[in-house]
């Protein structure tokens, strides 16, 4: 039913702000991290979190809404294998330049793979 109500695009659309949030906010760290200097206002990085749990639950019931469609899209599983390693490496407690060039590669290859779900259902 969700799928195809007007609910729907109102939860993308709150998805895609959880994005905003969660990868803007690491985005502008792991930059930091690379010696940007970036004016910022202080606690910017309190909403990583929000963002993270706007992500999870929108994204649940995103996936919830049509289950057979999700589970038979590559472009999904992508998306589902590099947030778990993005998530994995992304809550430690002390960045490298490395590790923050690694997050800007997951993050970006997350996001790609949602946009991708679309252009690859396999029905």
């Amino acid at each position: 039913m969700l799928k195809n109500s007007w609910l729907f695009p109102a939860i993308q659309s709150i998805h895609i702000a959880g994005i905003a949030l969660l990868v803007g906010t690491i985005t502008l760290e792991d930059l930091r991290v690379w010696g940007f200097r970036l004016e910022l206002p202080e606690g910017l990085g309190r909403w990583t979190r929000p963002g993270l749990v706007i992500l999870l639950l929108t994204g649940a019931l995103l996936f919830l809404a049509d289950v057979t469609r999700y589970v038979r899209n590559p472009a999904f599983w992508v998306k589902m294998f590099f947030l778990l390693l993005a998530l994995a490496s992304q809550f430690r407690p002390r960045k490298t330049r490395l590790a923050a060039a690694m997050s800007l590669a997951l993050w970006t290859a997350v996001v790609l793979g949602g946009r991708a779900i679309a252009d690859f259902d396999v029905f």
